[in-house]
């Protein structure tokens, strides 16, 4: 298991490596030139993504059904267990065929390696660093960042993600206070 120390070192590293310097993080070029084929399919069961290995090839299975910024933070889910070993952490079934999946047990925050995962997609797709910056150039007049439902919503539409999980990013690097402000997912 990694810290959350160690994640966002780890995507920063990737982040310099594909020299990704502003917002959008392109998640699913930082896929293709890491050797995994991202799929658009349809996924039944509630799964919005899954990784799936077979015989050293993965391949990055993603629901075309969700939304956009839903399909990205899928695509930096699985990157998450590509990059972090879970898979070889897994049992291999009768042919060799790894599955790990995205779906409503990856939200439930029982399981450490969803909840890795999960934290790593969001270090990638809303950079710590960047997201600093943003925040500082909404400063009000007197320096204060105090973050209102509009500036988020901006927030969430440059990074290309849901209004829901800017919030969540904003609350657990401290930029925003997570008591003066209800999370909830406008879109």
């Amino acid at each position: 298991m990694k810290t959350r120390a160690e994640i966002e070192l780890l995507v920063g590293s990737l982040l310099l490596r594909h020299k990704v310097q502003n917002p959008p993080v392109p998640v699913k070029d930082i896929a293709t030139l890491a050797g995994l084929q991202v799929v658009f399919t349809q996924l039944s069961g509630g799964v919005s993504g899954a990784l799936l290995t077979s015989n050293g090839v993965s391949v990055i299975a993603v629901n075309e059904s969700d939304p956009p910024n839903r399909r990205r933070f899928s695509i930096g889910h699985e990157l998450a267990h590509y990059f972090l070993s879970h898979s070889a952490e897994q049992e291999h079934l009768d042919w060799q065929f790894t599955v790990l999946r995205r779906d409503g047990k990856s939200s439930e925050a029982t399981d450490a390696h969803e909840i890795e995962a999960n934290y790593f997609a969001a270090s990638l797709l809303m950079p710590r660093e960047f997201l600093r910056k943003d925040v500082a150039q909404l400063a009000r007049f007197n320096g204060e960042a105090d973050l209102d439902d509009k500036d988020i919503k901006s927030l969430a539409r440059r990074y290309e993600v849901s209004q829901l999980a800017m919030s969540y990013r904003l609350v657990s690097l401290g930029l925003i206070d997570p008591n003066g402000r209800e999370l909830r997912n406008s879109d």
